[in-house]
C-alpha cells in the first residue's frame, strides 16, 4: 500500500539578521526547522533566491499545502509585497512573487506583517487558540503590536495598525528612533530598561549598574532579581507604561486576552506581566477587564506564526 505523503505548511520569518524556516503540520506539529543567516547585503533576490531553495529542501517529499512569510514593516498582503523593511534595507520588494518565479512553486503563498503573523500563530496555535478577538504585544530590543478582532488581522489603512511602540505615553520623554518624544517603546523595551537605567542612574548611587555605562538588558533584568533597586524601578515603569497601553488597547478593541512575547517578557515574567495587567485594570471599565487577563505567549518557534497564516487562509 502506498503512503500518502503528510501535508504540511512552510513557515518562513524573515529578520534583519536571520530568517526562521519551519514545517508544520495542520495541528502546530513542528516537523522541521532550519534557521540560516539573512545577509541582506546581498540584495532582495538573492535572498528570496535563498529562501526557495530552503523551502524546497525542507517540503521535499511532502505535501505543500502553502507556505507562509512573515517580514517587518508595512506589507501589502494582497499584492504579497514588503513595502518598508528598514533593517533589511527594502523597499517594495515583492516576496511573493519572487519567491513563486525563484521556486517554481504552485502552492499558495502569503505575505504578512512579522507581528501580525506572530499574532495569528498565537490565535491557532497557541494562548489565544480559539479566541476570535485578542491583542498581541511583543516586547523585546523594541515593542510591537497586533490584534485579531472577530477572527480577522487588523491591518488598519495602509498597514500601520497597532503600532503600539510609537504612541507617545510621555510627551517630551525620551528620544525614540522614530523621532518622536516619549514612545512607549522608550519604557516597555529592551531599549527602554537601558534609557531608564541612564535617565536614574544618578538618582540611586548604591545600584550594582551605578558604575556600568552600558548596560545590556540581561544585565537590568539580573540585577532587578538580585533586588537592584535601580533595576526594580525601571522594570516598574516598563509595567507601567505596557499597562496603560493595554489599557487603550482594551478600552478601543475590548479583547477577551492580552497575549505577550518577546525576550524582554520572557525573561521578567510575572514580574512584568502581573504589574502591567493590574495597572490595566485600574484604568478601564470593570465591564471590558473583569475577565481580561494578561498571559506569556506559548509559540516558542518564531516561524510557527507564518506557517498559521496558511492553515487559516486555507480553512477561512
Amino acid at each position: 500500500m502506498r503512503i500518502q505523503p503528510q501535508r504540511v505548511a512552510v513557515g518562513v520569518d524573515v529578520g534583519g539578521t536571520k530568517i526562521a524556516f519551519v514545517l508544520a503540520a495542520d495541528d502546530g506539529h513542528v516537523l522541521a526547522e532550519r534557521t540560516e543567516p539573512t545577509q541582506a547585503a546581498d540584495g532582495p533576490d538573492a535572498v528570496i533566491a535563498r529562501m526557495a531553495a530552503t523551502i524546497q529542501q525542507l517540503s521535499s517529499g511532502h505535501d505543500l499545502a502553502g507556505i507562509g512569510v512573515a517580514c517587518p514593516g508595512p506589507i501589502d498582503a494582497e499584492a504579497g509585497i514588503a513595502r518598508s523593511a528598514v533593517n533589511l534595507g527594502w523597499r517594495d520588494v515583492p516576496l511573493r512573487d519572487g519567491l513563486r518565479a525563484s521556486g517554481g512553486f504552485s502552492t499558495p503563498i502569503w505575505v504578512e506583517n512579522d507581528t501580525n503573523a506572530a499574532a495569528l500563530g498565537e490565535g491557532v496555535f497557541g494562548a489565544a487558540r480559539g479566541l476570535r478577538n485578542f491583542v498581541y504585544a511583543a516586547a523585546g530590543t523594541g515593542l510591537g503590536g497586533g490584534a485579531v478582532v472577530n477572527g480577522q488581522i487588523v491591518d488598519g489603512a495602509n498597514g500601520m495598525a497597532m503600532e503600539i511602540g510609537h504612541m507617545v505615553i510621555h510627551p517630551g520623554g525620551r528620544l525614540c528612533s522614530c523621532g518622536q518624544r516619549g514612545c512607549v517603546e522608550m519604557y516597555a523595551s529592551g531599549k527602554g530598561l537601558i534609557a531608564g537605567v541612564a535617565e536614574h542612574r544618578s538618582a540611586y548611587p548604591r545600584s550594582l549598574l551605578r558604575a556600568d555605562e552600558s548596560p545590556t538588558t540581561h544585565a537590568i533584568i539580573a540585577a532587578a532579581r538580585a533586588g537592584d533597586p535601580l533595576a526594580q524601578y525601571v522594570i516598574g515603569e516598563a509595567a507601567e507604561a505596557l499597562g496603560v497601553t493595554f489599557a487603550w488597547c482594551a478600552a478601543l478593541l475590548n479583547p477577551a486576552l492580552i497575549v505577550v512575547a518577546g525576550g524582554v517578557a520572557g525573561a521578567l515574567g510575572a514580574r512584568l506581566l502581573e504589574p502591567a495587567e493590574a495597572v490595566l485594570k485600574a484604568r478601564v471599565l470593570p465591564e471590558a477587564s473583569a475577565d481580561l487577563r494578561v498571559v506569556p505567549s506559548q509559540i516558542q518557534t518564531p516561524a510557527l506564526g507564518p506557517a498559521a497564516l496558511v492553515w487559516r487562509n486555507l480553512t477561512a
